[in-house]
């Protein structure tokens, strides 16, 4: 299972659009302050959860996604994650835990081109799955409908590094 934490009320729509693609491959929970919705029949494969407040993390494969609008939240220090997704921010600071994303090549996984219903997204640097697979840089052909490209690019990069994007095929359908 597979812990996504979208900080700040203010992204809770695009957590739970990200929860509608994410259902497809393997199913999701969503939780926020207001609201569960379960879109799986049987043990989801990713929890995503809206919260202003983050204590502790204790899953097993942990990401905090910040998208470019996230207020400042209330992230204990003690509190680790495997793999910070951060919309908008340099590629200066990307290691293999810290991912830049955005529509720039200044980011780790950027949006290269987009056309009605597909983006091209590049993959700049050597990146490790949560499981510890590598995948070298390279640029995946990613099919959404009625889904932002933003938040198609997070859920691009959330089952990217769950390891559920054909390396071989280099395509994805959300």
């Amino acid at each position: 299972m597979i812990t996504v934490v979208v900080p700040g009320s203010e992204n809770e729509n695009c957590a739970k659009e990200l929860c509608c693609i994410l259902e497809k491959f393997g199913g999701a929970l969503f939780a926020s302050k207001d609201s569960v919705l379960d879109f799986s029949a049987a043990f989801p494969a990713f929890l995503v959860f809206n919260t202003d407040t983050v204590r502790s993390v204790t899953t097993r494969h942990r990401l905090l996604l910040l998208p470019g609008n996230t207020q400042s939240g209330k992230i204990a220090k003690d509190c680790r994650f495997d793999r910070i997704i951060a919309d908008g921010l340099s590629k200066s600071v990307c290691d293999d835990r810290f991912l830049t994303v955005g529509t720039g090549r200044n980011n780790c996984i950027s949006i290269a081109s987009a056309d009605r219903d597909t983006l091209h997204i590049s993959v700049q640097d050597i990146l490790h799955t949560l499981d510890g697979a590598e995948i070298l840089p390279c640029e995946f052909s990613v099919q959404f409908h009625e889904t932002a490209p933003r938040t198609a690019l997070y859920a691009f990069t959330v089952l990217l590094l769950a390891g559920k994007a054909d390396i071989g095929e280099l395509q994805i359908q959300l």
